[in-house]
């Protein structure tokens, strides 16, 4: 077998792990008239205490942190990575119903799984689910060591001033919900389109170099998750990404979906939000509470939120006096990445965040 046949033998089996295929069913109810199908991927270190929520970015599938596995293993802890709806087997549904669905999706799953507490952890476009998990599911976070993590948060173009994504709120719904069709066709050109500009920004991409590690980074664990950049987005695009349109909308946040995002709106007015059930938490818990722990982790270069204008809007909506002394909030520019790249294992990013639930 030659080399390369190898090679690809070795990426293809990887994501065929069992694992990553996980799946469970919604009932019907009220608010559901059929059974709601969930796909999701349940992977790392299998515990039912050191949890990572992953809520992923505009592509919300269950893949895209399959690559951490070895790290999360060893750190001991387990990832719950599931499919947003339109994604993978996930059923789809429209921008107005999104983070509803949601949070159902949430709770019933980790029920389901018999898992009590998570940390919740953000990337892009996933921070507002995230942030939804943060004030409406507030139980499923430790009741002693609550802890958020944001990379590269989605900030609304009223607020990064991104002039691109500006125009892209004036486009008609019709052509910003056929966001799902352009993946699909530029990831059916071959490897020389996959990554281009054409999709900058709408999934993760992995950076190829020759700079040094950061120390204690493993290079061969770096190797392999380079390796495995083109299957992953070919397994991700052969299944179902219809949600990539609806959540381009909800992102966007359309005049037609009034409060998709959720009843808060926006981070200025989410903080206040947060800090006050945080200070009544704190109040009718007798149990000693830490702080909840807020970091938000920007790329060095940002194509989606830009780099100064967003982050100052979003560090000045966390600041002191709109979050309380019961929410410690820091953030952190990492050097040399981008908003597709930033969780690569070779920024560390994801290992300090692993470290972080399990210090």
């Amino acid at each position: 077998m030659r080399r390369d046949d190898a090679q690809n033998t070795v990426t293809a089996r990887y994501f065929d792990d069992e694992r990553f295929h996980r799946s469970f069913t919604l009932p019907p109810d009220a608010s559901r008239p059929a059974e709601f199908k969930v796909t999701y991927a349940d992977f790392g270190h299998h515990n039912d205490e050191r949890v990572m929520l992953f809520c992923g970015p505009l592509l919300g599938s269950r893949y895209l942190l399959t690559t951490k596995d070895g790290l999360a293993q060893q750190h001991g802890v387990r990832i719950i990575s599931p499919d947003r709806p339109g994604f993978g087997g996930t059923t789809n549904v429209p921008p107005a119903d999104r983070v509803r669905v949601w949070l159902e999706i949430v709770e019933a799953l980790l029920q389901h799984l018999g898992i009590k507490h998570v940390a919740v952890v953000g990337y892009s476009g996933g921070a507002i689910y995230a942030m939804n998990v943060l004030l409406r599911l507030r139980h499923l976070l430790h009741p002693t060591h609550p802890y958020v993590a944001l990379c590269t948060p989605w900030v609304h173009p009223s607020h990064s001033g991104v002039s691109t994504l500006k125009l892209a709120g004036l486009l008609p719904n019709g052509l910003v919900g056929s966001y799902d069709r352009l993946l699909q066709l530029v990831s059916n050109m071959g490897p020389a389109f996959q990554f281009s500009n054409v999709l900058a920004g709408l999934i993760p991409s992995l950076s190829r170099g020759s700079e040094p590690l950061p120390p204690g980074v493993d290079p061969e664990a770096v190797a392999l998750e380079e390796s495995l950049q083109k299957e992953l987005l070919s397994r991700v695009t052969k299944e179902d990404v219809r949600g990539i349109s609806q959540d381009a909308l909800l992102l966007l946040k359309r005049d037609e979906y009034p409060g998709c995002w959720g009843t808060w709106g926006d981070y200025d007015t989410l903080v206040p939000l947060l800090a006050q059930a945080e200070k009544e938490r704190r109040t009718a818990d007798s149990i000693t509470v830490s702080p909840l722990r807020v970091h938000v982790f920007f790329a060095e270069s940002d194509m989606m939120i830009g780099t100064t204008v967003a982050r100052a809007w979003l560090d000045h909506c966390w600041r002191l006096e709109q979050r309380g002394d019961a929410i410690e909030y820091s953030s952190v520019v990492i050097p040399k990445t981008t908003h597709d790249n930033i969780l690569d294992l070779k920024y560390n990013v994801i290992e300090r965040i692993l470290r972080e639930m399990t210090d």
